[in-house]
């Protein structure tokens, strides 16, 4: 006789951890980053953790892996953690990786060298700050694609490097904590008078 699937995976045996403070999501992220390290050619650590947000509720990684093969020994590493994965595509990895004393989610989404940047600065965020960077390179007839880059007259102009996709839209490279807006303007955008 099959089990109902309610008792082969009880819901109060897995607790998901909705969000960490900062500290402790560094700590999470610096635990994974380590552990994956050797499958990329490039990582950083993105979202609400490089904004240094007090409350984080993922986290999130841009990657570029070494190669097909090395992309997919990421699960491995994360499964040598005792992650459980959610997804595992050939974009993104989710998964949930345990910490204090229960799950929490980590993601990683694939780049090339040449979209590194672009999908540096878009999983940043926020994404009040990137609809406003979206409107202002529309604004000087350009668009922002995380899959390829920030493109004006049909050709990718930056995006392997985060500030050159600032200095191409004429805009001061902001840190990633002041990438949040106020009333619909980037608190870094200085008033004018």
């Amino acid at each position: 006789m099959m089990k109902k699937q309610s008792t082969l995976f009880p819901q109060d045996a897995i607790k998901i951890i909705p969000e960490l403070d900062l500290k402790e999501a560094e700590k999470t992220a610096k635990l994974v980053k380590a552990s994956v390290e050797s499958q990329c050619a490039q990582i950083e650590i993105a979202g609400s953790i490089r904004r240094q947000k007090p409350k984080i509720h993922d986290i999130d990684f841009v990657v570029v892996a070494k190669s097909d093969v090395e992309w997919q020994r990421i699960n491995e590493k994360l499964k040598q953690l005792n992650a459980r994965p959610n997804c595992a595509g050939d974009s993104v990895i989710k998964a949930f990786v345990p910490c204090q004393d229960g799950l929490f989610q980590v993601d990683f989404y694939r780049a090339k060298p040449s979209t590194f940047g672009i999908n540096l600065l878009v999983r940043t965020g926020s994404a009040d700050h990137n609809m406003w960077l979206a409107g202002h390179a529309f604004s000087k007839g350009m668009r922002l694609k995380y899959s390829e880059g920030l493109i004006k007259d049909g050709a990718i102009i930056a995006g392997e490097d985060e500030k050159a996709v600032f200095t191409a839209l004429g805009l001061p490279y902001p840190l990633p904590s002041e990438r949040e807006t106020i009333e619909g303007k980037p608190v870094w955008m200085p008033t004018q008078q």
